[in-house]
């Protein structure tokens, strides 16, 4: 495929400035080569401009006041990048049709245009959309609802009662709709399970990691809404609720019945406790555990750096001493105030 720059601005927007050139992928400015285009969306990497082969750029407007190369400018070259990318880059499509090796209910309904890849198994009373791309071995549960332009990827599973909106994407290994984490003791303390019925209910536009898992709610659902993008080997537990448009990213876990607001971000490996609200536009730090509720939106982080093992083996005694030199540093206040006449 090759675009000229005009058709690009075409597209998606910008100012063309220089000559309208034809490039044919995109790529960093140190790797690009010619009749490709580059980005520039950090000013730090300026400085490889003087030695990139790209025959395009998409940057700022601030940034270009020295640039020789074709250039489309734009406000957000970095979400420009991903568009063309897009463009350049389209995901794999498989064939339309179904396979033979195909297990489909005859109570499911198959919208038009969709690609059933080899084994694939859907259950009873099953909708699958319009356009949907399912690849080899995933499994579908009963009573699942799939909306359009859905790709599921090889090896995923959809548990029953889960339903999904238009435009998402699963990737391998995904489990969604699995048993939440719900159990009773009884007086022999014997686990004993609680079922849990309550489905999965996924918007539009979410992207789901590989390996990752979303639990089925007890009685309602557990919720991801519209835009959610979820990494890899995260851990979503029964009945949360994961705001519009937030990010999550590897290894982060999030227990009952917590609620995600809007427009967050989870670094990773972050740790959420079972009924923690976050409110819209927080950010979790990495390796971080938020054990109560945070209502005012900022950065939050508790996550300790890693350093030099002798260091950290004399800081964690100063860690285990606390206790002591707290209660010595009241008796000292204590003696203080006594000297003082108080």
């Amino acid at each position: 495929m090759e675009y000229k720059l005009s058709e690009l601005v075409a597209r998606f927007g910008g100012t063309l400035v220089g000559e309208d050139v034809t490039v044919s992928a995109i790529g960093p400015t140190d790797l690009a080569q010619p009749n490709h285009i580059t980005f520039l969306s950090d000013k730090k990497y300026k400085k490889l401009l003087s030695s990139t082969k790209a025959s395009a750029i998409i940057i700022k407007a601030e940034d270009a006041i020295d640039i020789t190369i074709p250039q489309i400018i734009t406000d957000n070259p970095y979400f420009y990048f991903s568009q063309v990318s897009n463009l350049f880059n389209p995901r794999r499509k498989l064939a339309i049709g179904i396979s033979p090796t195909a297990y489909i209910t005859s109570s499911t309904q198959i919208g038009e245009n969709a690609a059933i890849s080899h084994n694939v198994v859907i259950g009873e009373n099953t909708f699958i959309g319009k356009n949907c791309q399912i690849f080899p071995n995933v499994v579908i549960g009963d009573n699942v609802v799939i909306g359009d332009d859905i790709t599921i990827y090889p090896n995923a599973t959809i548990y029953d009662k889960v339903t999904i909106g238009n435009e998402c994407v699963i990737h391998s290994g995904a489990a969604i709709g699995s048993d939440g984490f719900g159990n009773a003791k009884d007086a022999k303390m014997h686990y004993h399970r609680i079922p849990q019925i309550g489905g999965v209910v996924i918007g539009n536009r979410v992207e789901i990691g590989a390996n990752t898992t979303i639990d089925c709610g007890t009685f309602g659902a557990t919720i991801i809404e519209d835009g959610v993008r979820i990494d890899n080997l995260v851990q979503i537990a029964h009945n949360v609720k994961i705001g519009a448009h937030t990010g999550i990213a590897s290894q982060v876990g999030i227990a009952g019945n917590s609620v995600i607001g809007r427009h967050c971000m989870l670094a990773g490996n972050a740790g959420i406790a079972d009924h923690v609200e976050i409110c819209d536009y927080t950010v979790i730090g990495g390796s971080s555990n938020v054990g109560k509720n945070i209502t005012t939106p900022g950065l939050y982080s508790c996550g300790m750096t890693a350093m030099e093992y002798k260091e950290w083996a004399k800081t964690f005694v100063h860690i285990r001493n606390l206790d002591k030199l707290n209660a010595k540093v009241k008796e000292l206040y204590t003696k203080i105030e006594q000297l003082e006449g108080k």
